[in-house]
């Protein structure tokens, strides 16, 4: 099955998100295709936005005038990869899960458009808050720098692309080496 890792990227933790990713893994954890768009953030910066987010993100260009540009173009290519694919976040409440909130009040998709199940890897014990503490554990971080290389994306955590990445590799690592989950 394929993964649809998701990652946004909010102005405050409630905020709209003005960085949103997703990145689509073929059957073999190999990048398929990713989407990344950005709109500017038109109210006061939040302090951890500042400080932690914006210089992970710099090489990422303005692709959208507004939130809900951002949130329609994300949609749009969420709904054309969901079908077959495990969508997963890391931490997903409340950031990722306010993106598909907004995009059906929006009406940019229907009522069952979701992702169900969306899966939160944060739930697995092994991960709870850091998908960074598990790739490095595991020696995951070589492969994953080398996808963020073959992208062209610089950055670290708070860089969404990167955090699509670790996340989904944590989450091949947890299943190949998990009976549990394999069993089910």
């Amino acid at each position: 099955m394929k993964i649809l890792s998701i990652d946004a990227e909010t102005n405050g933790l409630y905020g709209n998100a003005f960085i949103i990713a997703a990145v689509l893994f073929n059957e073999n954890g190999q990048v398929e295709e990713f989407f990344c768009g950005r709109a500017p953030i038109n109210e006061e910066v939040d302090p951890f936005v500042k400080d932690n987010v914006l210089p992970q993100v710099k090489g990422i260009g303005v692709s959208n005038n507004s939130y809900g540009s951002l949130l329609e173009d994300f949609i749009r290519y969420y709904k054309c990869n969901k079908d077959n694919a495990t969508i997963l976040v890391h931490m997903g409440c409340p950031v990722e899960a306010k993106l598909f909130i907004d995009a059906q009040k929006m009406g940019f998709m229907g009522t069952f458009d979701g992702p169900y199940p969306l899966i939160d890897i944060s739930a697995y014990p092994e991960i709870s808050d850091s998908v960074d503490k598990y790739a490095k554990k595991h020696n995951l971080m070589d492969e994953i720098n080398e996808m963020m290389t073959e992208l062209e994306i610089k950055g670290g955590t708070h860089n969404p692309v990167y955090d699509c990445i670790v996340t989904a590799k944590c989450y091949m690592h947890i299943c190949a080496n998990s009976s549990t989950i394999s069993e089910i």
